[in-house]
């Protein structure tokens, strides 16, 4: 302490402060999650000219749509509740619209459902030009936990139809 006394006051109390809330910040509980916060999900849009101006993360649970924030270099994060069923829909103009479906029923199930989820995943949107005329049938994947143990279980799906053309053939 000897060294205290050659120090100014204010750089004293500097420390004194920072090593008092440093041991008040380690000795108290761990800070809880949101009750009701089951799944994280951190992605990223992934587009050919790498423009994220007009990307739109959609989230449709309970027939509510609501769309989230994507950063300027396509990055978005959405926190979803226990015990539900979401759609995410990733557009971009230009680009082939792709969904996403998210069950969260067992996320809370299981050793690691006692915390929260968080799962990372990208999302490459196609330019529709490069298409062809077609489109995807249905969902390109889905994220589910197991019932069992909680794991979560991903399954892509990409079948592509046909899409109307409303230009008459010209030979």
């Amino acid at each position: 302490m000897k060294n205290l006394h050659n120090l100014p006051w204010a750089a004293v109390s500097a420390i004194l402060l920072l090593t008092t809330s440093a041991t008040l910040r380690a000795s108290g509980p761990p800070s809880a999650p949101p009750f009701d916060e089951a799944v994280v999900l951190t992605g990223w849009i992934h587009v050919e000219d790498h423009d994220f101006d007009d990307a739109v993360v959609k989230v449709e649970v309970n027939g509510e749509e609501h769309s989230m924030h994507v950063t300027k270099a396509g990055r978005f994060t959405i926190s979803l509740p226990v015990d539900i069923d979401a759609v995410l829909r990733f557009e971009h103009p230009d680009h082939l619209t792709k969904e996403v479906v998210v069950n969260t029923r067992h996320a809370r199930d299981g050793e690691a459902g006692h915390h929260v989820r968080h799962l990372k995943f990208g999302v490459v949107l196609e330019l529709e030009r490069h298409m062809a005329g077609f489109s995807y049938a249905g969902p390109v994947g889905s994220i589910a936990f197991d019932e069992i143990g909680g794991c979560f279980a991903v399954d892509k799906e990409r079948k592509l139809i046909t899409g109307k053309r409303n230009k008459p053939m010209v030979f």
